[in-house]
């Protein structure tokens, strides 16, 4: 008897509690309405003067405002701000966004004990974000400038970079180390600073491209060139191109000098017979 009761009663408690959650979610369901300012009522314009937007549509009475719209930029006729000045100077669209590195800042990490660097490992650019040299992003590379160059006193230092000015070169080779000016163009760069990108998306690096303006390639390689130290093939290139130039332009100089000395031996014999062809008496002595 007593179990039987039991579970009458349990069944009803359940079909209570079910009862009330369909109603709870019955009534959560009927009061549902968007979020305050979500939603937003179409502005119905020249509809009328009750609804208070009829007639001029809510842009007044005449004007330029209430006939068309005014750009933003329109300063009433007047003469304006973009004409008053005038466009001075250039930006020539070869040049580079070098972030520059100073020897002074090289100078304190090492004191400090901050350049970690193994032996024969060489400061690339990559290196010098990880250590917290250059704070910031790398646009088109790194600049090594001389500013500490007479207290510089870091042995063996091997670095790789964009460029550096002569003063620099100088100070790290007399002590011990060693510069390299390596090419990057803006997806070498991005694969040499972050390489780890490209193998989780692609699973392989990007080939490194070679320099291409002239400029470029003669910077390269110099004695401080990567091109010089790896024996890079465009320096084969270069060359061969430099050897071709000079065949065709000796054959060039060569056939202006047979053509010079024609036309001075043709001088010459017009000068020659220039008094033949004069009239008049001649005598057998002029012959």
């Amino acid at each position: 008897m007593l179990s039987s009761l039991k579970t009458s009663l349990f069944t009803q408690y359940a079909g209570c509690v079910s009862i009330l959650q369909s109603t709870r979610s019955l009534s959560l369901m009927g009061n549902l309405k968007p979020s305050y300012k979500s939603t937003k009522i179409f502005k119905r314009l020249g509809r009328g003067p009750s609804s208070g937007h009829g007639k001029t549509s809510g842009r007044g009475q005449k004007g330029q405002k209430a006939r068309s719209s005014v750009k933003s930029w329109f300063e009433g006729g007047q003469t304006p701000i973009y004409k008053l000045f005038p466009k001075i100077g250039f930006k020539p669209f070869t040049s580079l966004e070098l972030t520059e590195l100073n020897l002074k800042r090289i100078q304190k990490f090492y004191s400090e004990g901050k350049l970690q660097l193994e032996e024969g490992e060489v400061l690339t650019m990559k290196k010098m974000k990880e250590v917290g040299l250059i704070s910031g992003n790398i646009h088109d590379g790194v600049k090594i400038l001389g500013d500490g160059k007479d207290f510089f006193k870091v042995p063996n230092l091997k670095v790789e970079a964009t460029r550096a000015s002569a003063d620099v070169i100088e100070a790290i080779e007399s002590n011990g180390g060693e510069f390299t000016a390596k090419y990057y163009n803006k997806l070498a760069l991005k694969a040499h600073l972050a390489p780890n990108w490209f193998l989780k998306k692609y699973g392989r690096l990007p080939l490194e491209a070679r320099p291409t303006r002239r400029k470029d390639i003669e910077y390269y390689s110099r004695e401080h060139g990567y091109l010089t130290k790896q024996n890079h093939e465009l320096l084969k290139l270069k060359e061969q191109y430099q050897s071709d130039f000079s065949k065709s332009f000796k054959k060039r100089v060569n056939k202006l000098e047979e053509q010079l000395q024609l036309a001075s031996s043709e001088n010459n014999n017009t000068m020659n017979t220039s008094h033949l062809n004069k009239s008049g008496i001649i005598s057998i002595n002029d012959l």
